[in-house]
C-alpha cells in the first residue's frame, strides 16, 4: 500500500468533481479495512507482523518507560525529603508552604502541556523528549543545593515547564506505532516500570538518606542530586541513542534505526488498516481550535483527572498516611513498594484483558469502584491492617486506570492532528488532577485528610457518570453511522469503540 496523500484533482474542477474525488479516495482506503481483511491475513504475514511488533515493543516501549519513570521519582521523593529532613530545616512543615510547592509545579504543567504535544512532529521525539529530560534534571539537581523553601518551589515551577510535554508526547507518539487493540497492553508496559520505580524508589530514597553528612550535604539533599538529577541527565543521553521518530518520518528521511523499508512499511500498513490514518495530516491553527471545540476531547480529560487526582495524592501523600498508622520511618519507606507492586499486576493484567475483549468501559468502573474503596477503608477503617489494605485498592484501582482512559481516548480519535490534540487536551487534565490533589489534602486537616479523601472520592462517581454518558452517545453515533450512513470523523468506516 502507497502512503502518499493521493493527488488533488486538476485546478478548474467544480466543486462537486472535488467532493466526488474526497469520497472516491476513502472509498478506496476503507476497502482496505476492516475485520475481515485482518481475518484474510495468511499465517506467514501474521508471524511477520508479530516479530516486527516485537521489535517496536523493546525499541520503543522501554526507554519512554525509564525516562517517564525518573519523572514520576519526583512525585515520590518530594515526600521522602520531607519527611527526611527538608520539613525542619527548609520550613515546610510551616502553614501551607508544602501544598505550594506542589501547586506550582502543576500550573506551570498546565501552561506549557498543549504547546509541547503539538510541537512533536515540528521538532521531532528524540530531540523534543530528551532535550525535556535534560532540562529537568538539571534543575532538580539545584533543587540538592537550596537553602530556601522558595527556591524549591522556584525550581518546582520549572519542572512543570519541562516535564509538561513529555507524557502526552509519549502517548501520542507510542499510537502511531500500533493498531487500536494493542495500545493499552503497550501503555500499560511503559507505565509499569514507573509503578515498579515508584515502588523501589521509596526503598532507594531510604538508602539514599543514609549518606546524611557526606561531602556536609543532608541525606534529603543527596535525592535531589544524585536520583533526581545525575541519574536524569544522563539517561537523557542514553535515550537520545534510543529514542524511536515517528515510523512515517523515519520511512521519508531514510533514517531507519536499524528498520527495514519493509518493516517500517509493514507497520504503517497495519495502521492503515486499522484506523486509516498511517499518513499525517497537515495540523494547522484553524483545525487546532476546531478540534478543542469537540466536547468528546474534553470528557476524555476530565475521565483523566478521575485517576491522576488519586496518583497523584497517594504519591504525595501516602508516606505521611503511613507514618500516621505508627510505623517508624524506615518501616514505612519499607511500606510504600508493596502497594505500587500490586498495581503492576493489575495494571498489566486489566490492559491484558481489555485489549482480548475490545472493552474499555468495564475496566475504568471497576478501576473506579476499587479507588473508591481504598480511600474510603484508608480514612475511615479503625483498624491498621485494614487501613493499609486500602491503600493496596487505592493505588491499584486509580493507576491501572490511567493507561484504560488513554487507550479509551486514543481508540476514539481518527487521523494524526486530532490525535496530537486529543492528547494534549486530555493531559492538560493531569496537571489539573495535580492541582485538585495539592488543594484538597489541606495541611490544617494533617493527618486524617479527610476533605482531600472525599474530594478523590468523588471524582471516581464523577468517572462512571462519565461513563455511562460516553456509552449513551458512542451507542447512539454507531446506529446512526450504521443505518444512516453519518460518517464519523471523515472516515465511513470507523466506529467508536467501547
Amino acid at each position: 500500500m502507497s502512503h502518499t496523500n493521493p493527488s488533488a484533482p486538476a485546478v478548474g474542477d467544480s466543486q462537486d468533481a472535488d467532493v466526488e474525488h474526497v469520497d472516491h479516495i476513502q472509498d478506496i482506503k476503507a476497502a482496505h479495512r476492516g475485520p475481515q481483511i485482518e481475518a484474510a491475513l495468511s499465517d506467514e504475514q501474521r508471524r511477520l507482523e508479530a516479530r516486527i511488533r516485537r521489535k517496536v515493543d523493546l525499541r520503543l516501549i522501554p526507554i519512554l518507560g525509564i525516562l517517564y519513570s525518573i519523572a514520576g521519582l519526583d512525585r515520590v521523593n518530594l515526600s521522602n525529603a520531607r519527611v527526611a529532613g527538608m520539613d525542619e530545616e527548609l520550613g515546610f512543615n510551616v502553614g501551607d508552604r508544602y501544598s505550594i510547592a506542589l501547586l506550582v509545579f502543576f500550573i506551570s504543567y498546565f501552561i506549557f502541556e498543549l504547546p509541547s504535544t503539538l510541537s512533536l512532529r515540528w521538532i521531532g521525539p528524540r530531540l523534543l523528549l530528551n532535550g525535556l529530560a535534560f532540562s529537568w534534571g538539571v534543575v532538580m539537581l539545584g533543587m540538592g543545593f537550596a537553602h530556601d523553601w522558595r527556591v524549591i518551589v522556584a525550581c518546582r515551577f520549572l519542572i512543570g515547564v519541562f516535564e509538561a510535554g513529555y507524557l502526552p508526547c509519549c502517548l501520542y507518539l507510542v499510537s502511531t506505532w500500533y493498531q487500536r487493540y494493542e495500545v493499552q497492553q503497550r501503555m500499560a508496559m511503559w507505565y509499569m516500570i514507573n509503578l515498579f520505580v515508584s515502588a523501589f524508589g521509596n526503598i532507594l530514597a531510604y538508602a539514599i538518606i543514609l549518606l546524611d553528612g557526606k561531602h556536609g550535604y543532608a541525606g534529603w539533599r543527596w535525592i535531589f542530586i544524585s536520583v533526581e538529577g545525575a541519574f536524569t541527565i544522563g539517561f537523557a543521553f542514553i535515550g537520545y541513542l534510543f529514542v524511536l521518530p515517528f515510523p512515517d518520518q523515519m520511512l521519508a528521511t531514510g533514517h531507519k534505526a536499524n528498520f527495514t523499508q519493509e518493516e517500517l512499511e509493514v507497520v504503517l500498513d497495519r495502521v492503515e488498516r486499522d484506523r486509516g490514518d498511517a499518513d499525517p495530516d497537515k495540523l494547522t491553527w484553524c483545525k487546532v481550535l476546531r478540534l478543542c471545540a469537540s466536547w468528546e476531547l474534553w470528557v476524555y480529560g476530565f475521565m483523566f483527572i478521575t485517576c491522576s487526582a488519586p496518583i497523584y495524592a497517594f504519591a504525595y501523600f501516602i508516606q505521611i498516611i503511613l507514618k500516621t498508622l505508627g510505623y517508624s520511618t524506615a518501616v514505612v519507606f519499607l511500606l510504600c513498594a508493596p502497594p505500587y507492586l500490586l498495581s503492576m499486576l493489575t495494571t498489566y493484567g486489566v490492559a491484558w484483558l481489555a485489549d482480548r475483549t475490545r472493552l474499555r468501559m468495564p475496566w475504568m468502573v471497576l478501576g473506579a469502584a476499587m479507588t473508591l474503596t481504598g480511600l474510603l477503608l484508608t480514612a475511615y477503617h479503625f483498624d491498621n491492617g485494614v487501613r493499609y489494605f486500602g491503600v493496596f485498592l487505592g493505588v491499584a484501582g486509580c493507576n491501572q486506570n490511567l493507561p484504560t482512559i488513554v487507550a479509551f481516548q486514543s481508540n476514539n480519535v481518527r487521523s494524526n492532528s486530532r490525535r496530537s490534540v486529543a492528547s494534549g487536551v486530555q493531559m492538560l487534565f493531569a496537571s489539573l488532577g495535580g492541582i485538585y490533589a495539592s488543594c484538597t489534602f489541606m495541611q490544617a486537616e494533617y493527618p486524617t485528610y479527610r476533605t482531600g479523601v472525599w474530594c478523590a472520592v468523588g471524582t471516581q462517581f464523577l468517572l462512571i457518570a462519565l461513563v455511562a454518558l460516553m456509552w449513551w452517545h458512542f451507542r447512539r453515533m454507531n446506529r446512526r453511522a450504521d443505518e444512516e450512513g453519518e460518517v464519523i470523523q471523515e472516515d465511513p468506516t470507523f466506529r467508536y469503540t467501547f
